[in-house]
């Protein structure tokens, strides 16, 4: 299955829809709460800071000589780290004391800015929450470092990371895995159905049985199979019981017929009328037994003649056998086939009985001067017979009816025939495990029949 193809049935898929749906919802859900806490978290921490600013901040608003200000703020200085706690004191005159400096200006977020103080640390580089207030005519800035919101922020960060982001991850894949299996569950139902529909009776989903929806649906759809598989042959086994029981009668009518025919005067006009229903009984004889005969390749017994002869000489002899009737209706009928034999494993008098009833077909329903190629052709997928005419062509909505018993075109209803020509051909062909295919001979009809590993 190509990727595009793989991708839409991956989307078409309901459990993979559904997981999907709880992906983003545990997604929007945990990064939520994951935010929430952290907010709560970050404005207690901020509080706490804004409470140690105040305290910190009390001690050096009782001074008012600028002198016990300063000596207040040393003893500060030397007890405080500045990458946890800063402190500065600009006098009136300028001068400044601390345990960091001021640097001019302040930073995109309108803070201030500190630098290192001599004989001190570095300040702190996840910056401050700063408190200033005039004091002994100059000013004063408390600073406490940001750095537990900083931290507060990796932990959290880590926690997506390690924590969120590998459980969506998992639930990602367990949902793409889901919806892979769940499509290609889908499938199966999907080609089995497909090939119902074009009448392979014996396709079955073969789900084990599972105890969820798409394991229910697969069982229903092998019931339906079932069931139709079931009633087809018990139609097919009627119509040859109806054949078989109606066949000696009307074999004996056609006797009477006879016997009545040469007891009439052969120039009255009971004569006549005698040989049109002895034509017309002959006619229901022959579908009598075409039915049968179709009934009895569907059985199978058909394999137990299977031997190996050459496909391409049984054709040949095939095409001769109609070579007079083609030149006697002005057609063209040439054979095409590879030097040598061509082997296969089958029955031969039905693939010539399948491959003479093609010929019929071509022959009785395209006009004078039509061409009619019979070709024998080996390739990798195995041995093909095709039988290709320049005549009318079928529609491409009649060429899966016309395999269906008794079904007839409206062009054809003048022509002799009972409709059962090609229902025969596509019984061989499931017989002999072949593929049996009429499309469009641009122009004509083009029938083949690919016989799988028979190269």
């Amino acid at each position: 299955m190509r990727l595009p193809a793989l991708l839409r049935s991956l989307w078409r898929a309901t459990p993979l829809r559904l997981a999907l749906g709880l992906v983003l919802l545990f997604a929007v859900t945990g990064t939520g709460l994951l935010g929430l806490a952290f907010a709560q978290m970050r404005s207690s921490l901020e509080a706490q800071i804004e409470a140690a600013l105040e305290a910190r901040l009390a001690p050096f608003l009782a001074p008012d000589e600028a002198e016990d200000v300063s000596e207040a703020v040393a003893a500060e200085a030397r007890a405080s780290d500045p990458e946890r706690r800063a402190i500065v004191f600009v006098a009136a005159d300028g001068a400044s004391l601390g345990n960091v400096r001021l640097r001019p200006g302040k930073d995109e977020a309108g803070a201030v800015r500190f630098a290192r103080a001599p004989g001190f640390g570095k300040p702190s580089r996840h910056g401050y929450a700063t408190r200033e207030v005039p004091v002994a005519g100059g000013r004063l800035l408390l600073g406490e470092s940001l750095e537990p919101i900083h931290e507060l922020e990796e932990v959290f960060g880590r926690l997506l990371l390690f924590g969120l982001a590998p459980a969506l991850l998992a639930s990602l894949a367990a949902g793409l895995w889901l919806g892979l299996a769940s499509a290609r569950r889908v499938a199966r139902i999907e080609a089995a159905l497909a090939r119902l529909g074009a009448g392979d009776l014996a396709a079955r989903v073969g789900e084990p049985p599972r105890a969820d929806d798409l394991g229910a649906i697969a069982a229903a759809v092998d019931r339906m199979a079932s069931a139709l598989d079931e009633t087809m042959a018990a139609l097919r086994q009627v119509s040859a019981d109806i054949a078989h029981d109606l066949k000696t009668p009307v074999q004996r009518i056609a006797l009477h017929l006879a016997e009545l025919g040469r007891r009439l005067p052969a120039d009255g006009p009971e004569a006549e009328l005698v040989a049109r229903a002895e034509a017309e009984s002959a006619r229901a004889v022959g579908i009598f037994e075409a039915l049968l005969h179709i009934a009895r390749i569907e059985a199978g017994s058909a394999r137990a003649r299977f031997a190996r002869f050459d496909l391409a000489g049984l054709a040949a002899t095939i095409v001769d056998l109609h070579a007079p009737a083609a030149e006697e209706s002005g057609h063209a009928l040439d054979l095409l086939r590879p030097p040598g034999e061509v082997p296969l494993l089958g029955d031969r008098d039905l693939v010539g009985q399948a491959l003479s009833n093609l010929i019929d077909n071509a022959l009785r329903h395209t006009p004078p001067g039509t061409s009619v190629r019979v070709e024998v052709t080996r390739g990798e997928e195995g041995v093909q017979l095709t039988v290709a005419d320049t005549g009318p062509g079928i529609p491409q909505a009649e060429r899966g009816a016309v395999l269906r018993r008794f079904h007839r075109l409206e062009r054809s209803r003048t022509t002799p025939g009972h409709g059962l020509g090609l229902a025969l051909v596509a019984a061989v062909a499931a017989a002999h495990d072949a593929r049996l295919t009429l499309t469009d001979a641009t122009p004509g009809l083009r029938v083949d029949l690919l016989f799988p590993g028979a190269a």
